[in-house]
């Protein structure tokens, strides 16, 4: 998108702007200042002209053309994204920023200042500014790791050299108050250490050295630059404006937080989606709370209960589950229903066993994909929680049902009583609330520290070849459904 966005700009750029003003050489020298700093927001300077060549142009209409021709490529690439995410995963949806370049280029040479303009376009988000004086540390001050040798799992009880420069490693990164000496056994205090830090990157905490363990062990400062790269594209190709009071669900950290005048107010554990039925990135409004539900479930994870309901129709019953016909909407006896010549739908019944659990929230979407409540609460145990079929389970669910319906006027008694009463009672929000989910594998902590998680879906290697120029080709434009329902929504 910014490739086709820029060129455009550029053409109409070329027309308004023939018989403008001359750059004068205090804006060539803001332009080359923005230019060459362009790598602080993880942009790549040889994409742009290069900032001595361009202050040691001439004044004239070369200088001029390239100038402007510079001004608006950086633009572009702040604003909007070097890449367009619908390379990379076909599935997003999530909206775009809005902004008129050709505007913000006049008031930039009106009096606003070239630098100040270029800077403005980037994001303003807090997380932003951590990420990328984050980049700026780690490019001027490089720490190289101790690095741990690949070798078979190693765990307490064990020592060798591996284990050595394993708790030397942790020694360098604060996690254990001494790098030992050599030939020390793996003990408690470094078996504790090493799940501090699986904990922290969101890895199975189970404080045995794996290979994902390993990996991020071993991380040198180029590849967490790269991943500083990613993750400030990512925050490009959101809007400006996440919403004065929404939820942000990070896929990555299995963490979903609701904000609201500018800070998240309440922070949840999450499930999300297993590998092969990973969540996807979108955004859409919350429109419905629904207390108690009812799980109308999709064709594809209703047929093992439809073959459970002709072979064993007495254990389904038993789990909640009822049989529905496609064509009248009506619930139908199993042991009477017309297999050969019907269609039919399972849903579940309001209960313990519901894989809704007690609430779940809805926010129509191509993907039906909502946030929900689960039965499997000891799952919220587990640092790595991508076990569901691509729905966002949620931990507390109750609290976060207040939250939201305190816009619409109720107080914490009255939700806490439509949950008791174990009905089933659908809210209609008339306060939407945007919901964003995406994805970040570099998260500001709170405190302007950054901290690196586990990239569950492997997306960041695909994102950063990008940047570095190997574009995959666009999608065809997904066909959206006719019609949405709301009703089915995926586990």
């Amino acid at each position: 998108m910014a490739a086709l966005a820029c060129a455009a700009i550029l053409a109409g750029a070329a027309h308004v702007q023939t018989r403008g003003e001359p750059w004068r050489d205090a804006e060539i020298a803001e332009l080359a200042g923005a230019l060459s700093e362009a790598w602080t927001h993880g942009l790549d300077p040889s994409r742009y002209a290069d900032a001595d060549a361009l202050t040691a142009l001439p004044r004239g209409p070369e200088r001029d053309r390239m100038a402007r021709e510079a001004w608006f490529a950086l633009a572009s690439d702040l604003a909007f994204g070097q890449v367009d995410p619908r390379r990379l995963d076909a599935d997003w949806t999530a909206p775009r920023r809005e902004i008129d370049l050709l505007t913000h280029y006049a008031e930039a040479r009106e009096g606003k200042g070239i630098y100040a303009s270029l800077e403005a376009l980037a994001p303003a988000h807090p997380d932003y500014e951590a990420l990328r004086r984050e980049l700026i540390r780690r490019t001027i001050s490089p720490t190289a790791p101790v690095t741990v040798p690949r070798g078979a799992r190693l765990r307490r009880g064990e020592e060798g050299p591996r284990v050595d420069a394993l708790r030397a490693r942790l020694h360098q990164l604060g996690l254990i108050d001494t790098p030992g000496a050599p030939g020390e056994a793996f003990d408690a205090r470094l078996e504790t250490a090493l799940m501090r830090f699986q904990a922290r990157h969101n890895l199975s905490a189970d404080g045995v050295l794996g290979d994902d363990t390993l990996t991020e062990l071993n991380a040198g400062n180029g590849r967490r630059v790269d991943q500083l790269r990613a993750n400030l594209e990512r925050w490009r190709w959101l809007p400006a404006d996440l919403g004065e009071r929404h939820i942000r669900v990070n896929i990555a950290d299995y963490r979903l937080e609701a904000w609201a005048n500018g800070r998240a107010e309440r922070v949840h554990q999450a499930q999300i989606g297993a590998r092969w039925t990973s969540t996807p990135v979108f955004s859409e409004e919350m429109r419905l709370v629904e207390i108690n539900p009812w799980w109308y479930t999709p064709m594809s994870l209703g047929e093992p209960w439809l073959r459970r309901f002709r072979t064993n129709p007495a254990s389904a019953y038993a789990n909640g589950y009822h049989l529905v016909d496609l064509h009248t909407g009506q619930r139908v006896d199993a042991h009477s229903a017309d297999w050969a010549n019907r269609r039919y739908r399972v849903i579940q019944q309001p209960g313990p066993n519901n894989a809704m659990g007690q609430v779940k929230f809805l926010f129509p979407n191509i993907h039906n994909v909502y946030i929900h409540d689960t039965p499997h609460q000891s799952r919220f145990l587990n640092t790595q929680r991508d076990d569901s079929a691509g729905c966002v389970r949620v931990r507390e669910p109750v609290e976060l049902a207040i939250w939201v319906l305190a816009a619409e006027g109720w107080s914490p008694a009255e939700v806490r009583a439509a949950f008791d009463a174990r009905q089933t009672r659908r809210v209609r929000l008339t306060h939407r609330i945007p919901v964003h989910i995406l994805y970040f594998t570099a998260v500001a902590d709170g405190f302007g520290q950054v901290r690196y998680v586990h990239d569950v879906y492997r997306r960041d290697n695909a994102l950063i070849r990008a940047l570095d120029g190997d574009l995959p080709p666009l999608p065809a434009a997904p066909r959206a459904p006719a019609e949405i329902d709301e009703n089915a929504q995926v586990n």
